[in-house]
């Protein structure tokens, strides 16, 4: 065992109790304000240098009875003083509230976005985002009244419920002496999708037989207007015609039948819950791509054939959350 390990196992209920005491000072909600109660201040490794300056000036100074170097120590003072002053400042008055949280599949990096603002009239420089345990990182600049639209980015890693623990906010300006910063925890989520898994695609597709639509959509030539009929792919709708009080047509081109086709829980009776989940992923990107009305058929679960992108986003909504408690996060 390295002597770090044997420090860190030797302050481990310190640090435990720390984060603990952290934790529960940590403001929760939608939308939050920082105050006094909420930011923390600290030097850094150049607020400890510059530190070290002044002292070392005033010593010398004491030394050589120097009225000159007197007044540079206690001016560098003075600026070290004013810096607290300033640093806090550029945190206390900030608003963030949390917008939404963007989807995405499982091992990707998921967009929050976040509102920034201030109630106040004052402006903030150089002030960072970033979730817990995260690398990625965002800087903003605030002008006075303004309010700002910003992106941070969470990697994921399962599927589910996906709300980040904690965001850390925090600032160096003016001169990087000092390091004031906040955690807050935001009420925002996002569903994280299966990661997609290539796999066979389904043995048998649902057409006529079971009463539904089978429509030509996939070729190169035109082949006139038809009435709209729920299942086929929004991308084929005639907008201009709608538009002209024609009603809602769709286009029908000569070519390549494009049939329903329906993903079924039972269709690949060798694989995990997991990988099934993965596959049936894989295929929805794949129909959609192609524009292919399909239907999903699970345990406790049927959705009926439809195309487009809300119906994707509730076919991976479902696969996302299937299975898992209520609580899960």
């Amino acid at each position: 065992m390295s002597l770090v390990n044997i420090i860190r196992s030797a302050f481990l209920p310190i640090i435990q109790l720390s984060e603990r005491w952290a934790k529960s000072r940590r403001p929760k909600g939608v939308s939050i304000e920082l105050n006094q109660r909420r930011i923390f201040i600290f030097p850094t490794a150049m607020g400890w240098g510059y530190l070290l300056l002044c002292l070392v000036l005033y010593l010398v100074a004491i030394n050589y009875q120097n009225n000159l170097i007197h007044a540079f120590s206690f001016l560098l003072i003075a600026l070290g003083v004013l810096t607290i002053h300033y640093t806090f400042l550029n945190l206390s008055g900030l608003c963030i509230t949390g917008i939404r949280g963007g989807n995405g599949y499982a091992g990707e990096m998921i967009e929050f976005q976040l509102r920034v603002s201030a109630k106040n009239r004052r402006s903030y420089e150089n002030v960072m985002l970033q979730w817990k345990d995260q690398e990625d990182s965002h800087h903003f600049y605030l002008d006075r009244g303004e309010d700002k639209l910003c992106s941070v980015y969470a990697k994921s890693e399962q599927r589910g419920l996906f709300r980040p623990e904690a965001l850390l906010i925090a600032t160096r300006y003016p001169f990087g002496l000092l390091r004031a910063w906040s955690w807050i925890e935001l009420d925002i989520s996002s569903v994280v999708y299966p990661k997609p898994l290539k796999g066979d695609f389904p043995e048998h597709s649902k057409g006529d037989s079971d009463g539904e639509h089978e429509h030509q959509n996939r070729g190169d030539d035109f082949a006139g207007l038809e009435q709209y009929q729920p299942g086929i792919s929004t991308k084929h709708i005639a907008w201009k015609q709608f538009a002209q009080g024609r009603g809602l047509l769709v286009k029908n081109y000569l070519g390549q039948e494009s049939k329903q086709v329906w993903l079924c829980w039972d269709q690949w009776p060798s694989l995990s819950v997991e990988k099934r989940l993965s596959v049936i992923a894989y295929w929805v990107k794949e129909l959609e791509k192609k524009s292919i009305v399909y239907g999903v058929e699970m345990p406790n679960l049927i959705i009926h054939p439809d195309g487009g992108p809300e119906h994707s986003e509730k076919v991976l909504t479902a696969l996302a959350l299937f299975g898992l408690p209520d609580n899960h996060v």
